[in-house]
């Protein structure tokens, strides 16, 4: 049996889970969510920091622009990759021309770019358009 903290992509809530079977659904305790959505989360300057410091699980943050011809080119893809990993990885996308302090806080200079956690600490970076297969890779070599 495995125990996690898993913040709630809906509420922000911080759960600690036993994952007794694999293919049981898990509820946040606070508002009933599935935690184990496993859609890409858009989250903002505090729900970002809550999900990397506070998630057990390793967190891809994609920093992106609406205006970025890279950015939304790899839309479809990361939200795809992200399909794949439910309670393994979490997916987040935050938009760096709304939330600037997040983005400052950890130098992101260029657009896209995505940063890899795990336990709080960043593990490693990309600058630069990345596809479903790149971003499925480097999230199955988090796990």
């Amino acid at each position: 049996m495995q125990t996690l903290k898993i913040v709630c992509s809906q509420c922000c809530g911080v759960n600690t889970i036993q994952i007794t079977n694999p293919q049981e659904l898990i509820s946040c305790s606070q508002c009933k969510a599935d935690l184990d959505e496993p859609f890409a989360v858009e989250v903002s300057d505090e729900t970002c920091k809550t999900h990397i410091l506070e998630n057990d699980i390793p967190v891809l943050v994609d920093f992106f622009s609406s205006t970025c011809g890279p950015c939304m080119a790899m839309y479809e893809d990361y939200e795809d990759a992200a399909l794949a990993f439910g309670l393994s990885v979490r997916f987040l996308k935050i938009n760096a021309d709304i939330h600037q302090e997040i983005a400052k806080e950890y130098g992101v200079g260029a657009l896209p770019t995505i940063i890899a956690f795990k336990e709080g600490e960043e593990v490693n970076r990309v600058s630069g358009q990345l596809s479903r297969v790149e971003l499925t890779l480097w999230a199955e070599g988090l796990i």
